[in-house]
């Protein structure tokens, strides 16, 4: 098979080459909405650069790679690709040839962006395929490593019965203190999710992106039925929310948070259901609770989140992580340049 990399700029993803880039991406299990235009339009507001990449056989686009860059030249900087690239990795000879033509392709456009190598981190299960033999494990993972994921496909009775019988309880007792669910795609509700958000911040110690971020996630995805805050409600308070985005068949919960007070309420159970109905009626087949322990290890960072989650069933899943390739001659380049700058 004949394969060749194009550069692809100015795509729209309702036509042409878009549309199928789209198709594509949506179909791909090891990859997912950050390698999808309307992710790349989000993060180009967030100041970043990006490089796409199409990998065609003969004249099809069977693959490729969008690649993030930051929005200034810095030194040492990686092109990294979130989610991606998109192969065939159930073709290990196709997806290895496309794999080193995307990377070379990187290389030839790697001064423009200072960088001296790619940052991949594909969503695919242990262990690492061969053909990743001569990638090296990333000091750091940009997405969740291990995961728990829920069977969609399966009817809402059929899901209930396979919670554990206290979250199947909560969701119940949630309803019953009269705990209601609304959904929004509001830019007006980002204050009021963020304020719960960053008080389950500091409550639990996990990082929050500022307010912003979260504007131009919405305003950005929105618009294209990915994503939309759900906001858990009881006498006209707010005691929960999350933000949920669905591309493809999976839906994935991104980001959410309760409030402190009135924790007997059940909020969080009330949240998540919502959350997994409103998934499952948009045609998603797996639900991704992103970022889980499945070990109960209680030093793990995930393991008040683990327990939690734990409650509503599913199957865990760890993926690989984040691989690096560096390109000697600009990483030695690099280095030399910052010795003289110390200097």
């Amino acid at each position: 098979m004949q394969l060749s990399v194009q550069q692809l700029d100015d795509l729209r993803p309702d036509a042409g080459l878009g549309w199928r880039w789209e198709q594509l991406v949506q179909a791909a299990p090891a990859s997912g909405l950050m390698q999808s235009l309307h992710w790349a339009a989000f993060k180009r507001t967030r100041g970043l650069r990006v490089l796409h990449l199409g990998l065609f056989a003969a004249d099809e686009l069977i693959g490729g790679a969008l690649l993030y860059a930051p929005a200034t030249a810095q030194p040492a900087s990686l092109l990294i690709a979130p989610e991606g690239p998109v192969l065939p990795w159930e073709q290990p000879e196709i997806a290895r040839a496309g794999l080193r033509l995307l990377r070379s392709a990187a290389l030839e456009r790697a001064s423009k962006y200072a960088a001296v190598g790619m940052r991949i981190e594909p969503l695919l299960p242990t262990p690492r395929p061969p053909l990743l033999r001569d990638w090296g494990r990333a000091p750091v993972d940009l997405l969740a490593r291990e995961t728990l994921l829920l069977d969609l496909t399966q009817s809402e009775a059929e899901l209930l019965a396979a919670m554990r019988p206290k979250c199947r309880y909560n969701i119940r007792l949630a309803e019953r203190h009269g705990v209601h669910v609304r959904s929004s795609t509001a830019e007006h509700d980002i204050p009021l999710f963020y304020a719960l958000l960053d008080e389950a911040g500091e409550r639990d110690d996990f990082y929050v992106e500022p307010i912003d971020h979260f504007s131009d996630l919405l305003r950005m995805l929105a618009p294209h039925g990915l994503a939309r805050l759900l906001i858990a409600e009881y006498a006209g308070a707010a005691l929960g929310a999350l933000l949920l985005t669905t591309y493809g068949q999976r839906a994935v919960y991104l980001y959410g948070g309760t409030a402190t007070s009135e924790r007997n309420k059940m909020a969080g159970y009330a949240l998540q259901w919502a959350a997994i109905t409103s998934a499952k009626a948009a045609g998603c087949a797996s639900y991704d609770f992103y970022g889980y322990d499945a070990s109960g290890n209680p030093q793990h960072q995930y393991a008040n989140f683990s327990r939690f989650k734990r409650g509503f069933g599913g199957t865990p899943r760890t993926f690989i992580g984040a691989h690096d390739f560096y390109w000697p001659d600009r990483l030695a380049d690099a280095v030399v340049r910052a010795v003289h700058a110390l200097r």
